[in-house]
């Protein structure tokens, strides 16, 4: 547990300070593989099938879940975004119910598989967010496949620099934990995600979609950026649409993006790294907000 703490700095905030995140006492109860919502796969040019929530009609809101999580983390979304988006959130590869990728799991691969998503529901316009490591494969995108079609940018609790070395200490550390004592990661993992107290069900949902997510993709998914980090806050000069970004644990990295030219604000929130979980009515108005001001 030592390691996963000095994983990343903040953690350690988190840990002693969030609420409980189930009760205690209760039974195990079983869930649904859609928890209500429109379940939808389709298959990548390199034949990996992949799975993703949609909800709700109007404009298009993409969603890249972070590491080893699942498209559920988004149910505030999915359920309070659908009057006014159609909220459509991946499962990313060798996570949810995707299906497993332990040798083309790389940053490139994934931002690519939002590519063809995009491709697959022949979508025209849309917002784009991502999430934690999420963020960099959004970032990957607007780089290697333009920003054309993109009305707004949400970057959710990641970095946009990865080459600064405690970022890079705290990810060889959880790869590390992450093969060495998987149970251990698991409850450092989920313990960091909320300050709030929240449903019984919704996190056992979570927990056994994370111990689901094979080890060694999950390797492969933070490993490559270990193995090449690097400063990605120039794309965000290529983006001339609206950007949002809101910080929780990463906002160490607040200095970063102040560097940030255009259209782009930043909100600080005082919660665990699943922010739009534990704040979901302000992060939710604050989509709606930025969206407001491009029409």
């Amino acid at each position: 547990m030592t390691r996963i703490l000095k994983a990343i700095p903040l953690i350690l905030f988190l840990l002693t300070n969030c609420g409980q995140t189930e009760k205690q006492g209760e039974e195990i109860i079983s869930f649904s593989d859609d928890n209500g919502y429109d379940t939808k796969y389709f298959t990548t040019s390199d034949g990996i099938k992949l799975r993703y929530l949609s909800s709700g009609q109007g404009p298009a809101l993409i969603i890249q879940p972070g590491w080893m999580m699942p498209a559920e983390i988004f149910k505030f979304q999915l359920d309070k975004l659908a009057s006014s988006f159609r909220v459509i959130v991946l499962d990313p590869r060798g996570q949810g119910l995707s299906e497993d990728s332990p040798d083309n799991n790389y940053v490139g691969r994934r931002a690519r598989d939002i590519y063809e998503l995009i491709e697959f529901e022949k979508i025209d316009s849309f917002i784009l967010a991502g999430w934690s490591l999420g963020v960099l494969d959004v970032l990957y995108y607007a780089d290697k496949f333009g920003t054309d079609k993109l009305n707004g940018l949400v970057l959710i609790d990641g970095p946009v620099t990865t080459d600064h070395e405690g970022v890079q200490q705290g990810w060889r550390n959880l790869v590390h934990d992450l093969q060495t004592n998987r149970p251990e990661f698991e409850k450092g993992f989920m313990s960091a995600l909320f300050k709030n107290e929240q449903d019984s069900i919704f996190i056992k949902t979570l927990k056994a979609r994370l111990s689901d997510t094979p080890t060694n993709s999950s390797f492969v998914a933070l490993a490559t950026h270990i193995a090449e980090p690097k400063d990605y806050s120039s794309i965000l000069a290529k983006v001339e649409a609206p950007i949002l970004i809101t910080l929780a644990i990463w906002s160490f990295q607040l200095e970063n993006y102040k560097q940030i030219k255009g259209n782009a604000s930043i909100e600080i929130f005082q919660c665990g790294h699943a922010l739009f979980v534990d704040d979901a009515e302000r992060f939710n108005r604050l989509i709606i907000e930025m969206v407001s001001k491009t029409n």
